[in-house]
């Protein structure tokens, strides 16, 4: 299971020995501010607790998941990009994204979320796409990939 690539990123599915990637993602303060307020994840919590969620994210069919992101470039691991039914909205599917912050600002979530749109309107299923309000950069993503303000969760 994979995405298709995009001009500057190749995709894969997760698999249990790809902890320390995650490690990696989820000890940076920057990274989790919007998620766990700034507090970084332990090995034993993204072994038992995040890596467990991310295989279960398979379970909804080939086009769906939560995938690593590489840049073509160098093949360096910057993160993720998932595209999973939204569980509050019949026939949607919620994308999101999580980079490494030495990647923010490059384009890389806007090219990996408009990817995730495309793919979501050829499985024709809307689109939903959530963020802390404070989270000015992952709102500017969603605008720039055609995504519009509905409401606040």
């Amino acid at each position: 299971m994979s995405l298709p690539d995009t001009k500057r990123l190749t995709f894969r599915s997760f698999t249990k020995e790809d902890a320390d990637l995650l490690y990696q993602l989820d000890t940076d303060p920057n990274v989790m501010k919007y998620i766990t307020l700034g507090k970084s994840r332990t090995k034993k919590e993204i072994r038992e607790k995040v890596l467990p969620r991310i295989m279960r994210s398979y379970d909804h069919g080939s086009s769906y998941g939560i995938f690593a992101a590489f840049l073509k470039s160098t093949s360096g691991f910057i993160g993720w990009f998932q595209l999973e039914p939204d569980h509050s909205i019949p026939d949607a599917v919620e994308i999101g994204w999580r980079l490494k912050k030495e990647y923010w600002g490059k384009g890389f979530a806007t090219e990996g979320a408009m990817n995730l749109v495309s793919i979501a309107k050829t499985l024709n299923k809307s689109v939903v796409a959530k963020a802390m309000i404070q989270n000015k950069g992952s709102i500017r993503v969603m605008e720039k990939s055609g995504l519009k303000f509905v409401k606040e969760f």
